[in-house]
């Protein structure tokens, strides 16, 4: 009597046959589905053929915390701020937003958004991550709710090089946080949500951006645009979806 052996390999004994293809697998090649077990291809595809679980925006909604993106950009921006703060002055000079070094160093655009120097600065912009991140990577799922606060943030840095004194410096999370404010008023009113907070917020900080001079309102900007243009963007693809779902 021949024995039957496992189609992935040849010199294991099978123990029992896929649920899916019918072919002889052996112990290692068990994967336990809801009847019986399958080999590792028909698991796989079994896998890939679940739907995923989408945002109210349309976002994937991954299993786990849905905060944990809002968490990492809190805990990269006191990295940064620690080891500003305990390592030399030349570290703080390769970090922040110095337009007329974009040309040949170009990461300042993105770095200059986790650098902070004084501790009501981080404090205030981390609050503000606190407070809005949580609410809109529920909303976003985690890719987009990133793309959101990176796009923000090289958009504050944009609007600084274009519109900035070219040998000025600037840095902090604020274009970040302003673009999270900024999508956030778009899809608020989008959803017809009450955005009279938002209104507010957005009204105090301008004032604050024009009337401080240290306060870079090139980035608040940049960064408040980008982010309502990129919130509009997510408002009308979910909307497209949705109207997609509805007409199927």
């Amino acid at each position: 009597m021949t024995e039957t052996v496992c189609y992935r390999h040849p010199d294991r004994p099978a123990g029992v046959r896929c649920q899916r293809c019918d072919r002889p697998i052996c112990p290692d090649c068990m994967n336990s589905a809801a009847v019986g077990f399958q080999c590792p291809n028909c698991f796989n595809e079994g896998v890939r053929s679940i739907p995923r679980t989408r945002t109210s925006l349309g976002g994937i909604q991954r299993a786990g915390s849905q905060q944990v993106v809002t968490y990492t950009l809190i805990a990269l921006n006191l990295l940064v701020f620690i080891a500003v703060r305990v390592g030399s002055p030349q570290l703080l000079g390769d970090l922040v937003m110095v337009p007329v070094l974009v040309e040949t160093e170009p990461w300042r655009m993105l770095t200059s958004a986790f650098t902070h120097w004084q501790f009501f600065h981080i404090f205030s912009n981390l609050f503000m991550l606190w407070q809005l991140g949580p609410p809109l990577e529920r909303m976003l799922g985690r890719l987009r709710f990133t793309l959101l606060y990176l796009l923000s943030a090289i958009g504050g840095s944009v609007a600084v090089w274009l519109l900035s004194s070219p040998g000025g410096a600037t840095l902090g999370a604020s274009g970040a946080v302003l673009g999270l404010v900024g999508a956030l008023l778009v899809i608020s009113r989008a959803r017809g949500l009450d955005i009279t907070w938002i209104i507010m917020y957005v009204a105090v900080t301008a004032f604050l951006s024009f009337a401080i001079p240290s306060v870079s309102w090139e980035g608040h900007l940049g960064g408040f645009v980008t982010g309502a243009a990129i919130g509009w963007i997510f408002v009308r693809l979910s909307d497209h979806n949705r109207r997609d779902k509805q007409n199927a």
